[in-house]
């Protein structure tokens, strides 16, 4: 199960704040630049979620929604690209490690 969200600048800081919790750190979500992900958003950041059980994830899109801040679901085309692009990321870093320890 895989969720992402779209946040604004002004936001950061108190999206680290809630990824240093410790079911967060456990988690493993990813946030990015948006800019740097190919989108037409020029500013702001994508956070994406990702958990392998139902009840991890649920509580994951719940502790998100009660923090308070200003975070956009995605949905459609632009939900797809951040998933693409991250899966993308992690594909080159698996396969990085695999020529490392080849």
């Amino acid at each position: 199960m895989e969720a992402a969200y779209y946040y604004e600048s002004k936001s950061k800081p108190e999206v680290e704040k809630l990824l240093e919790d410790e079911f967060f750190k456990r988690l493993g979500p990813t946030d990015r630049e948006a800019k740097l992900l190919g989108n037409k958003r020029e500013s702001g950041f994508y956070l994406y979620v990702k958990a392998a059980s139902a009840d991890k994830f649920e509580e994951a899109v719940k502790k998100i929604a009660e923090s308070g801040i200003e975070l956009v679901k995605l949905t459609g085309e632009e939900e797809q690209m951040v998933f693409d692009a991250i899966r993308r990321e992690e594909d080159e870093a698996a396969e990085g490690m695999g020529a490392i320890f080849g």
